[in-house]
């Protein structure tokens, strides 16, 4: 009963002339008949929650039904932070100066919120830091994050009421990369994204991933033009890096580094910094932990309790089964493997 009334939501949700863009761009790549993908996808939908953009990342024209049953869509990842997450406490998660003062052991810098701090506070603060990073309080995919040299010709007035102007309120010391990081892309900070669940006491890692920056951007976000890949358990990057558009690489665009067999320092660090963190805020069990490498080791840059399931399941990323990662989250959740939810 809860799957239709879910399923009826959604119908009356969605953006149909997207999902006959999504249909023509299937069709294109796979030459199936759009009739008999629009009656598919119909299906899966109600069968797999799986929305049209779910079917069009997961390739799911070209899966069996015991393949397709095995991946997060969005209704099931829906049911996941149902179980684990209670949004009267993703405000520590949305607010990034909440964010900060909640998980100063692990944020490791100086920051500042321009509502409450004077030009004074601010120019002192910039006078103690050659590059800052400003960002929106409470805003996600790296929307308006911008890096900011300082110098003998910074306005240090004008900048205050520019960023006060543009909401950009909290001000970072500027993480700076180790080495290893800096070459693999010096443009942006490379963060691993830890995903954890927490449950009964006990934190699961359940993926481990990289963004890196496309070389151009100050960001490595993945709606932001970055592109992410997989590392396993020794640290080692072990697929090529995707982007937004689905396209690989083998080697970064700019600096020219080879992306598969990358090996992350202080990784096992992180993995712990990521485990130490998930206890800090039980009733949000399930989080994606964005976090940098420094020569001295892991800082945390933030915590998402909305972390994207689409690029857990990725074309490239997967195995050679084709099979998704439901069994494993739907184990560590719920105790049990492919239990319809």
């Amino acid at each position: 009963m809860k799957k239709l009334v879910y399923y009826i939501k959604r119908i009356f949700k969605m953006d149909f002339k997207e999902m006959f863009k999504t249909i023509n761009k299937i069709h294109e790549r796979s030459g199936k008949n759009r009739i008999y993908l629009f009656f598919d996808m119909i299906y899966c939908s109600y069968k797999y929650l799986a929305g049209y953009t779910d079917y069009f990342l997961f390739y799911f024209e070209d899966l069996t039904n015991e393949q397709r049953k095995t991946y997060i869509t969005r209704g099931v990842n829906n049911g996941y932070l149902k179980t684990l997450n209670d949004s009267s406490y993703y405000h520590y998660f949305r607010n990034k100066v909440e964010f900060n003062q909640k998980f100063k052991e692990f944020v490791k810098r100086e920051f500042l919120d321009l509502r409450k701090a004077s030009e004074t506070k601010f120019a002192k603060f910039v006078g103690r830091h050659s590059i800052i990073m400003v960002k929106p309080v409470d805003q996600s995919g790296g929307a308006d994050v911008a890096k900011i040299v300082i110098d003998s010709k910074t306005n240090v007035e004008k900048l205050y009421e520019v960023l006060k102007n543009t909401k950009q309120y909290l001000v970072e010391d500027y993480v700076r990369q180790h080495k290893e990081m800096n070459r693999l892309c010096k443009a942006s900070v490379n963060t691993l994204r830890i995903v954890t669940v927490r449950k009964n006491n006990k934190t699961t890692v359940m993926l481990r991933a990289i963004r890196i920056g496309n070389g151009i951007r100050d960001v490595d976000n993945f709606h932001s033009g970055g592109m992410y890949t997989l590392f396993d358990e020794s640290g080692v990057i072990t697929k090529p890096a995707m982007d937004r558009e689905g396209k690989l690489y083998e080697v970064h665009p700019v600096s020219n580094v080879p992306i598969k067999g990358f090996k992350i320092p202080y990784y096992e660090e992180a993995i712990d910094m990521a485990m130490k963190a998930s206890q800090k805020i039980p009733q949000v069990g399930l989080v994606g932990w964005d976090i940098a490498i420094t020569d001295k080791g892991p800082v945390l840059i933030e915590g998402n309790e909305l972390p994207g399931y689409d690029i857990y399941q990725s074309k490239i990323h997967l195995s050679e089964t084709k099979e998704g990662l439901k069994p494993f989250f739907d184990k560590v959740i719920y105790g049990e493997t492919n239990e319809e939810k």
